[in-house]
């Protein structure tokens, strides 16, 4: 049988998702924990969904792998560390492939500033609809296609922070932290709305841009049309709790650090 997984992470530890040898990542620490529990991941058609750099977390990261029994969320865990976990599952169909979603869904948080929210706002809706993203990807324009269509985005203020949001039928490599990037740019009034235009039509103006740094991205979602997750309430309650931890600690921090600015 088929088994898919929706997994999450606290990437600040990890040399990204893919697997490496010698180094530590998401997948590596995955395939130890699936050995663990008797399963050869070289023949297990092992897929996911979407890669993410080092340093980059996620919610909702997609997994699929064959297994000759049900492995609930929980039992993985159990072989898993302290900053990755799965949270739910679903049995699938035996081609099913994580990478064919509907739509991804990742989201970035920038601390507030004095940023020039409505330009940013009008520049993000500039992003719907498809788009050759070639200025906003690190591999700067490669013989790969950069071409993505972008459903929804969002743009909001919550207390000390600026959230942005993208959907989209895929991404280009570090394609949302560049957006990001520009964003900013906008948002303090370096550059402007026209110049992010021409940014959306690399066939007549060419930039290289650095993408925002990974910390603040997450993958927030992935959807499939015929995949029903089920959640498993115990390792569903774990995150949360591990979530609140985090959020208390770096929480601590932030607040730590913000008064010794606002203490000059």
């Amino acid at each position: 049988m088929r088994l898919a997984y929706k997994i999450a992470y606290f990437g600040l530890n990890f040399h990204g998702s893919q697997y490496q040898p010698n180094v530590r990542t998401v997948e590596g620490e995955l395939f130890k924990a699936f050995e663990k529990l008797g399963i050869d991941v070289k023949k297990s058609k092992y897929k996911c969904a979407s890669r993410t750099d080092a340093g980059v977390h996620a919610f909702s990261q997609v997994i699929a792998i064959n297994a000759k029994e049900i492995i609930l969320p929980r039992m993985l865990n159990g072989n898993l560390p302290e900053d990755l976990m799965a949270w739910a599952w679903a049995k699938v169909k035996s081609n099913f492939d994580p990478r064919k979603a509907e739509s991804r869904r990742y989201m970035y948080v920038l601390p507030a500033k004095n940023y020039d929210i409505s330009a940013m706002r009008k520049a993000t809706k500039l992003l719907l609809g498809t788009h050759d993203f070639c200025n906003f990807t690190r591999g700067f324009g490669g013989e790969e296609s950069c071409v993505r269509t972008i459903y929804n985005v969002e743009l909001r203020i919550d207390k000390d922070f600026v959230i942005f949001e993208i959907e989209g039928n895929a991404f280009a490599w570090n394609m949302v932290r560049c957006v990001v990037t520009a964003l900013e740019e906008i948002g303090n009034k370096h550059r402007d709305i026209e110049w992010f235009e021409k940014m959306l039509e690399p066939e007549r103006h060419r930039e290289r841009i650095e993408p925002a740094p990974p910390y603040g991205l997450v993958l927030k979602d992935i959807k499939y049309k015929d995949v029903e997750f089920e959640v498993d309430e115990y390792a569903w309650k774990m995150l949360q709790n591990k979530i609140l931890k985090k959020v208390r600690y770096y929480g601590a921090i932030y607040k730590l650090l913000s008064s010794f600015i606002e203490g000059r």
